[in-house]
């Protein structure tokens, strides 16, 4: 867990009856309703003595919090509430999609519903599920009045963008679908008129600033209703761009069958040669021998690469051990899936594991879990079924579908199914589709590259990987570009 250098604020009145009692990077909003204490989430554990004493300078006690909402579960803004629920025995609410981050330290009395009101006092709180930073995010909006005036207050939990980098969510096992569910969000509280802006993180808002300006501004300075959609603006074009950013930084040449316009492909030494020419990952197919054992290879006869008869499945391996696999006068031999882990597993490197014929799922999802790959691999098939049953067996490992072509049905069902790598062909790529497909959730990656031109066209639009016969080729286009 990152940590964070705070420093406890002096607490301030903001408007009406809303005061804040967080630090200088955690927000905690304190309402006073006239019949006990409502705080707005509480940070990190060690922030529940600070929150007590900016109380006690308020001339509050921890005794009167009785509720304590949280915009989301993330450890910065729950895990001091154990302790102040200890000291006040206050009833917390949180979205039931949020309680994986509580690591035990409680149990929420309330699981917060779209749609919930709490009504405590002068105060009533409306709650709107806001997913997208994280699943069980919510805002709120309540009602404040100032010198005979009621202005609308409200939050938006989750506001920060970097949870939804590639890194983080693959680290964390979420999914990029959370994307999606961030820009709908935006679009939906862009509808609400918010008079007073209150951030989750002091710095979302310029609560701290504010706060200075209050002390001699003839007006409050946090009295903004100029401010809300603006900044729901502001926020979708800072994740737009973040997945631009990350399409280059985080970008995947594929070795497509290892270097294959160079050497036989799926075989040890096309995959050698694709990465000394600077390839970051490794695209294969998988198979099963007639005794159940994986191997890379890619046709569904053997003929084209090997001469002989059959298919991979008409072999045991130790029958089928001995082909060559042949690219002019080069030849090597058939690998093994378990041969192949153990010879690039540990190297800096993504895979694209490429389920061939069914079945298949199960022996390569096993794979995956021994050498403990999976935030680097994806597995992908043409097989609609096939990743069915991958994600029903293996709901961790990102999937990606191979597709000739995309169209609304084909995407509402990989978000329904949550297979979150599309895989097009790179001749339909556009622009204009990646940027829309990255808003929708997916990484993208470009298959079907067939020369340079196609390459560069899909790279310029912005795809985050593609699988090439030629690594050499795109490594040179990345390095330029």
């Amino acid at each position: 867990m990152k940590t964070y250098v705070q420093n406890q604020v002096k607490p301030f009145r903001m408007i009406g009856n809303i005061y804040y009692v967080g630090t200088d990077k955690f927000s905690c909003h304190m309402i006073d309703t006239g019949e006990g204490l409502i705080l707005i989430d509480t940070g990190a554990e060690e922030n529940a003595p600070m929150i007590v004493d900016s109380l006690s300078q308020l001339g509050y006690d921890v005794a009167d919090v009785k509720y304590i909402v949280h915009s989301h579960g993330h450890f910065d803004h729950s895990h001091a509430t154990a302790e102040i629920v200890r000291l006040s025995g206050a009833k917390t609410w949180l979205h039931k999609d949020d309680v994986q981050y509580l690591k035990g330290l409680f149990v929420p009395d309330h699981y917060t519903e779209h749609g919930d009101v709490l009504t405590l006092g002068n105060t009533r709180i409306e709650f709107i599920h806001a997913p997208g930073h994280t699943l069980g995010t919510v805002a709120f909006f309540f009602d404040v009045e100032e010198n005979g005036v009621t202005y609308r207050a409200g939050m938006f939990g989750g506001a920060g963008v970097n949870q939804l980098k590639k890194g983080f969510l693959r680290r964390y096992g979420l999914s990029y679908f959370l994307r999606d569910m961030f820009f709908k969000t935006l679009e939906m509280l862009k509808n609400y008129q918010v008079d007073v802006p209150l951030g989750n993180h002091p710095y979302h808002t310029h609560t701290l600033k504010k706060a200075a300006l209050a002390e001699t501004a003839e007006t409050n300075p946090f009295i903004d209703p100029q401010w809300w959609a603006p900044f729901m603006d502001k926020l979708g074009a800072k994740l737009r761009e973040v997945l631009k950013e990350e399409a280059k930084e985080k970008f995947v040449n594929y070795a497509h069958r290892g270097a294959s316009q160079y050497a036989p492909e799926n075989t040890i030494m096309a995959f050698d040669l694709g990465l000394s020419m600077g390839a970051n990952g490794i695209e294969t197919d998988i198979q099963l021998t007639k005794d159940g054992v994986p191997v890379l290879f890619h046709d569904n006869t053997l003929a084209r690469m090997t001469g002989k008869e059959g298919s991979v499945a008409d072999y045991t391996y130790e029958e089928l051990r001995w082909f060559w696999v042949e690219k002019g006068i080069l030849r090597d031999r058939i690998p093994t899936l378990q041969a192949f882990l153990e010879r690039y597993a540990d190297k800096d490197i993504t895979f694209a594991l490429e389920l061939k014929t069914p079945g298949t799922y199960k022996a390569v999802a096993d794979a995956v879990r021994s050498f403990g790959i999976r935030l680097k691999t994806v597995v992908t098939s043409f097989n609609y079924e096939e990743l069915l049953a991958l994600r029903a067996y293996a709901p961790e490992l990102s999937a990606g579908y191979l597709t000739k072509t995309t169209d609304e049905e084909i995407l509402e069902n990989m978000r329904r199914d949550g297979i979150d790598e599309l895989c097009p062909k790179a001749e339909e790529i556009t622009a204009e589709k990646v940027d829309a497909w990255h808003e929708m959730g997916f990484n993208v990656r470009a298959w079907g590259v067939a020369d340079t031109a196609l390459m560069e066209r899909a790279y310029t639009a912005g795809v985050n990987g593609m699988t090439v016969n030629f690594p050499d080729e795109l490594t040179a286009l990345t390095k330029e570009n």
